[in-house]
């Protein structure tokens, strides 16, 4: 079986590293307050640990495991590695949340490269069993509503909807007949996920929620979806909100938060930069090169973290 990470180099999506830089933030906000430095993060590291570098490095956590499902590709993800720190997990992920998060306070992110239906196969009841209030758990999946299309379940071919409900089971799904479209699926999709989290800590942590912070939508190819948030009794729940008073997190809201950034050369970017920071619209006229408006935009948002990518000479 072919994995992403053999034909994507993880480094260098530029909105998935922006995601990744915008949830880092989040987290820096709060590390003091929750201790983060003494959490446990569990991954899917791949070839890349793009995510534990930046982990390890901004909140200082030092207790790190990544899970590996191919065992194929046990010496790659050995070898590369970055700190002495990552302890290497080899198998699915259910074999091993259970245990790597009871009894710790941890930073969990499920980042399958795969269908919805692979976040919905038990791991998210799994991580949210054995987690204890403080925890926090993201999850990204394809939010493509191609995913649905073909799929035989006991030798009979299913419609997408009815699809959708077998792997949701008893999740609700809001209009669904009416959102399984290529705009309208990927809020239907984090929807579930939330979804999925409330039902999850209700069932398995009596006294605790689930406190959402992040909800985003991205795409370097694929349409995908990362929800995530805290859980939280209600000691940590005042805890939290202490750190949002206006009551949720500045990347979270019903509609996922979009990160659609333009491909800019090196000039174009030391360009924009001159104009930056600035609340003013930036007439596309104005420019010496053609841009639309919404990729100006979405520029000033995000220009602090927009990635610079480099050749070095080995």
């Amino acid at each position: 079986m072919s994995r992403s990470f053999e034909f994507i180099n993880y480094m260098v999506r530029p909105n998935k590293n922006v995601e990744r830089k915008l949830i880092a933030s989040s987290l820096d906000k709060i590390k003091f307050i929750f201790s983060l430095s003494k959490y446990r993060y569990v991954g899917f590291g791949s070839m890349w640990f793009t995510d534990f570098v930046l982990f390890h490095r901004l909140l200082g956590i030092c207790d790190m495991v990544t899970i590996e499902k191919e065992k194929s590709r046990e010496k790659r993800v050995r070898f590369n590695k970055p700190f002495a720190c990552i302890d290497v997990r080899m198998g699915d992920a259910s074999d091993h949340l259970g245990e790597l998060l009871e009894g710790k306070n941890s930073l969990t992110w499920l980042d399958y490269d795969g269908s919805l239906e692979n976040a919905l196969n038990g791991d998210i009841l799994t991580a949210v069993g054995a987690m204890q209030s403080g925890s926090i758990i993201l999850v990204s999946v394809n939010a493509m509503v191609e995913q649905l299309d073909g799929k035989t379940v006991d030798g009979r071919e299913l419609t997408s909807l009815e699809y959708l409900e077998w792997i949701t089971e008893t999740l609700p799904l809001k209009d669904a007949p009416k959102r399984l479209t290529r705009n309208d699926f990927p809020c239907l999709v984090s929807e579930i996920l939330i979804s999925a989290f409330e039902s999850a800590v209700f069932s398995t942590m009596p006294g605790c929620e689930f406190f959402p912070m992040w909800n985003f939508l991205y795409a370097d190819g694929a349409k995908m979806i990362t929800v995530g948030g805290m859980v939280a009794d209600s000691k940590d729940r005042q805890r939290l909100s202490e750190c949002y008073p206006d009551g949720a997190p500045t990347y979270f809201s019903k509609t996922p938060f979009e990160i659609s950034l333009p491909i800019l050369t090196d000039k174009e970017k030391r360009a924009l930069d001159t104009l930056m920071p600035t609340q003013k619209e930036i007439k596309p006229k104005s420019l010496e090169f053609e841009l639309r408006p919404t990729e100006i935009e979405a520029y000033q948002k995000f220009y602090l973290e927009y990635p610079i990518f480099n050749e070095l000479s080995a």
